[in-house]
């Protein structure tokens, strides 16, 4: 049996969209600029796409920029925005438990000169409200904060930070990566009340190399591409039509997966932490509320997180020790310690990370195999 639980990675692309893309590459291969009847045919797909997805959000297809993926997206929403508003105010406002693609990005605009705030978050992974409102003033131009954390699934109540934010500044704009939370949490831009959404394909068994970001009509952003009139020149470039094209089946097929099994994420999480509880010395950083239930962050305590990936590999069950945007050369997850978990925990970590293609004998399987590496392991340390 090969058990596949670093979906949060990536996932495997659905059956349907990979039969589908053959027909697609083979048939429909024109560039959507085009003014005959190929380049008429694809950009019926993109604009079917960017429908697609503008209706997943509940927002209007127009505000839907299709990206290279998450990365780009978080970039061009913090960059595109501080850059296009620094008149108003240069201090943009964080978490530290951000994905990389949003940390690195800060970073930079730190060295452009721009003041960066990150918010504290306790042990559960929320922030303080009490310091937004604080940090939130009239130099403040952005606000970003993730929906659902990469590492720990824990589920940001984006539209509280919204409301503090806003009320305190009418004029703050809010960015969420939502990389990790479409298609599995509630994610209505609306209700949420941000103005720019990060998503990504190959989360949703899409293929890699495509994205999209939601961008509320109205506000100013700078592009960082150029060269092209495509996507109003927010973003320009010829379309990834296979990406989009991937996308817009993923989404048809993810839809009917949770109709027909709508709680299927939540019970193969609950069996795995169940099992979990049999073991000692575990620590479970992903607890069934408040959380994804695509993602389940354990710490198998006194065994580092490298050791137990590889040994659990040997068993053909693939899991990861956290983002893999920032895996190599990690000896213990940031995001973790900093939520205030120790150095041991934040060290001996393994995210197992679902998806519809998942079921419970995976679990099972996965459990028998954790009970006696764990027993071995033990020894060893002991």
């Amino acid at each position: 049996m090969v058990v596949y639980f670093d979906n949060a990675a990536t996932t495997r692309p659905f059956d349907e969209v990979i039969e589908g893309l053959k027909d697609f590459l083979a048939q429909n291969y024109g560039n959507p600029s085009s003014l005959h009847r190929l380049g008429v045919s694809a950009e019926k797909v993109l604009k079917e796409a960017r429908w697609k997805i503008a209706q997943k959000i509940n927002v209007n297809p127009e505000e839907i920029y299709f990206t290279s993926g998450g990365t780009e997206a978080n970039n061009l929403a913090l960059i595109g925005i501080a850059f296009a508003n620094h008149k108003r105010g240069n201090k943009i406002i964080s978490s530290p438990v951000e994905h990389p693609s949003v940390l690195s990005t800060l970073e930079h605009l730190k060295r452009c000169g721009f003041e960066v705030r990150f918010l504290k978050v306790d042990q559960n992974g929320n922030i303080d409200f009490e310091e937004l409102e604080n940090e939130v003033d009239d130099k403040t131009i952005l606000v970003s904060v993730m929906l659902v954390n990469n590492e720990t699934g824990h589920i940001f109540d984006v539209k509280k930070i919204a409301e503090v934010a806003k009320k305190k500044n009418p004029n703050v704009i809010v960015h969420t990566d939502a990389v990790q939370a479409f298609m599995k949490e509630k994610t209505n831009a609306k209700d949420l009340n941000v103005d720019l959404m990060s998503i990504s394909g190959h989360k949703i068994h899409a293929l890699k190399g495509i994205g999209a970001l939601y961008i509320k009509k109205g506000i100013n952003i700078q592009p960082i591409i150029f060269g092209g009139e495509q996507q109003n020149e927010v973003r320009p470039g010829t379309e990834n039509m296979p990406g989009i094209f991937s996308i817009y089946k993923a989404i048809e097929v993810y839809e009917r997966l949770q109709n027909e099994q709508p709680n299927k994420l939540r019970m193969i999480k609950q069996r795995f932490i169940e099992g979990l509880r049999n073991f000692d010395d575990v620590v479970i950083n992903s607890p069934l509320d408040n959380t994804s239930d695509a993602i389940l962050n354990v710490s198998f305590l006194g065994i580092k997180s490298e050791v137990l990936l590889h040994t659990l590999e040997s068993y053909n069950v693939f899991a990861s020790s956290g983002s893999a945007c920032s895996s190599r050369g990690r000896t213990y997850n940031k995001v973790l310690y900093s939520m205030g978990k120790s150095m041991e925990i934040a060290q001996s970590n393994i995210r197992f990370s679902f998806s519809y293609l998942n079921n419970l004998e995976e679990v099972d399987y996965t459990l028998e195999v954790l009970e006696k590496l764990l027993k071995f392991l033990q020894k060893i340390k002991r």
